[in-house]
């Protein structure tokens, strides 16, 4: 039973098991040269390695923080770190520069809500065209609703 109940353990332990790169991330700086700062929350040395692409050319950089005065801010750039001395963890995501500062693409920045469809009486067949008069015999469509 003891025998078990270690085996069962050790596989939980390694299916949980987090790795260096889980431990890594990178945040943008506020101003308007594209700024990035390395995340590393394990205990871990590590030295970051970064390359920056934009629509015409790439450019590289090491260290916990780099600096990207050339990228071009009308393109979304696509930005990739990985680590050094262990090269394994090659992440890339996309940024964009919103006239402020740059921001992660994936942020969600606002919702709109949609606005409340006024219903008009207009008369539109089954293809979104809209009827002079209700047709006799055909289904269409008034105020969101499906007459025959």
């Amino acid at each position: 039973m003891n025998k078990l109940l270690i085996t069962i353990l050790l596989c939980f332990n390694y299916v949980n098991a987090q790795t260096l790169c889980d431990s890594l991330s990178f945040s943008v700086g506020t101003s308007s040269a594209l700024t990035v700062i390395g995340i590393n929350s394990s205990s871990d040395s590590i030295n970051f390695m970064w390359g920056v692409c934009d629509k015409s050319m790439c450019y590289s950089s090491s260290g916990d923080t780099a600096y990207f005065q050339l990228v071009n801010p009308l393109d979304t750039v696509k930005v990739c770190y990985d680590i050094s001395p262990q090269w394994s963890c090659n992440e890339c995501y996309y940024v964009i520069f919103n006239g402020f500062t740059w921001q992660l693409v994936n942020t969600i920045t606002h919702v709109n809500d949609l606005p409340l469809q006024i219903h008009n009486g207009k008369i539109y067949d089954l293809l979104g065209r809209e009827l002079k008069s209700i047709p006799k015999g055909k289904l269409y469509i008034r105020n969101g609703k499906l007459y025959k």
